[in-house]
């Protein structure tokens, strides 16, 4: 777990910032946040399992935590780090406070369900965001624009750093909250200003304040035509360099766009010249890495790679795969793991089916290959790839992930229509287009899609041999 250093905070009504104990005497929570204006310090209980630790230790539900130990509890995620074996709780009840004590032998769990954190969002206005470009009526979440430090920690989302708090900086630090996933975009001040649409978003300075605390960071340079390539990018790596190891990784993406930008900037998809020439440079300066570093440091995406004509590269190429959340290596990294499938999951007494694969036009060609490769080496199993275009957002999104229940649905349609003889014992769709809900963007279910094509159609969930033969893990 990672490890929790003692929090510290100014003296209440003293200039400067001496640090005292956060000890936590009576309405202390209360006083903090009202003087300082800072989110409540508490965490509300929501449900308490029967006969849990902390049952047995007398919470219950509506309570709200004030400290542990004698620490201010700021959010959940101070809970993850406080509690210990046997932990002193200042809980809030009914306007009182109450002093409990939980008692976690063998790292048990409490048994609570608590208030999830509350998302903090963006404040910039980035001239490629995502969220802008978004056909209305889509599932709710996918316009939320985040900036959280908690969330980036946890889940690897990308945050800017725009907007965080010195106070925030010092307690990423303190609490050690590493790995965190930053969009530095490009080093220029202005330049990066212009993206994020603020007048100047300096970046360096706050890196270099978290690697000298001992946080790791990924990066990630979106690349948008006319702003931060070509020179600009060039000028990036070699001020980014130095920061390694602090700076793990770093990955260079191409722009998003969709068909949905009435009233934004004027923007265009990179080139195939630009794309190849982006590459050039990524290349020159993971050599310089791996010659100062031991490590290529600096990554192409796969979509980048494709747009550009080139191969993907061989597995060693991508170390231990940093950036693949961000679509850098996820072809070599699916490659590897069906010949795994292949050299020791396959039964010969299965492998006997007739499977369709959906995905985007981006990894088609490369999931065509595979396909091929299989039929070849087990006569037996017949796997047939269906790219599908993406008419929700625009032709010239083609990644697999942003793919949505109708347009899956027609393409289905359509494909069944002309091969009206064409009969598969499974139909599998790319698994980064559906939610943990089960649900595509437009909120369409594969239970749905399923149920209009009397096909059986699932979400690929992992497990590469029923990828292959159409077989679940307890049929084989």
């Amino acid at each position: 777990m990672t490890q929790l250093v003692a929090y510290q905070l100014p003296k209440l009504g003293v200039a400067g910032s001496s640090p005292v104990s956060r000890s936590c005497p009576d309405n202390v929570g209360v006083y903090y946040h009202k003087a300082y204006n800072l989110p409540p310090m508490s965490v509300k209980l929501l449900n308490i399992d029967t006969d849990s630790p902390a049952d047995l230790a007398k919470m219950r539900s509506g309570d709200r935590i004030l400290s542990f130990n004698g620490k201010l509890v700021e959010d959940a995620l101070d809970l993850q780090f406080l509690l210990g074996e046997r932990t002193e709780v200042l809980l809030e009840r009914d306007g009182n406070q109450i002093n409990l004590s939980l008692n976690l032998p063998d790292g048990s769990e409490p048994g609570w369900e608590i208030e999830p954190l509350e998302l903090r969002t963006c404040k910039c206005n980035c001239v490629f965001c995502f969220v802008d470009q978004q056909p209305p009526n889509l599932r709710s979440t996918l316009y939320i624009k985040d900036e959280d430090y908690r969330f980036s920690f946890l889940f690897g989302n990308y945050l800017t750093l725009v907007g965080i708090s010195g106070r925030e900086f010092e307690r990423i630090i303190r609490m050690k909250l590493s790995p965190l996933y930053v969009s530095i975009h490009t080093v220029d001040p202005v330049v990066r200003g212009k993206l994020l649409g603020l007048k100047s978003a300096p970046v360096l300075s706050k890196l270099r304040k978290l690697i000298d605390g001992g946080i790791e960071i990924h990066g990630q340079i979106v690349l948008v035509p006319g702003y931060n390539d070509g020179k600009v990018l060039e000028d990036s790596l070699n001020e980014l360099l130095p920061l390694y190891p602090g700076l793990a990784s770093l990955s260079v993406v191409p722009i998003g766009l969709t068909k949905h930008r009435k009233g934004l900037n004027r923007l265009r998809p990179l080139s195939v010249d630009e794309a190849e020439i982006t590459v050039d440079i990524v290349r020159s300066y993971q050599k310089k890495a791996m010659e100062t570093c031991g490590s290529r440091w600096v990554f192409p995406s796969d979509e980048l790679l494709i747009k550009a004509g080139l191969e993907i590269p061989q597995d060693d190429y991508y170390e231990e795969y940093p950036q693949i959340e961000n679509g850098v290596g996820i072809a070599r990294w699916t490659y590897e793991q069906v010949e795994q499938a292949l050299e020791e999951g396959l039964n010969q007494s299965v492998i006997n089916g007739r499977i369709l694969w959906v995905t985007g036009h981006s990894a088609a060609s490369f999931l065509q290959q595979i396909a091929s490769d299989i039929s070849e080496r087990f006569i037996e199993i017949n796997i047939e790839v269906l790219p599908v275009q993406n008419r929700l957002l625009g032709s010239q999104v083609t990644v697999a992930g942003l793919l949505c229940g109708k347009d899956i649905l027609d393409s289905l349609k359509d494909y069944f229509r002309t091969y009206s003889q064409r009969n598969f014992d499974k139909i599998y769709l790319p698994p980064d287009c559906i939610n943990y809900d089960g649900l595509l963007l437009d909120n369409y279910s594969p239970e749905e899609i399923s149920a209009e094509l009397d096909h059986l159609v699932e979400a690929f969930d992992g497990d590469w041999v029923s990828m292959i033969t159409g077989q679940s893990g307890s049929n084989r």
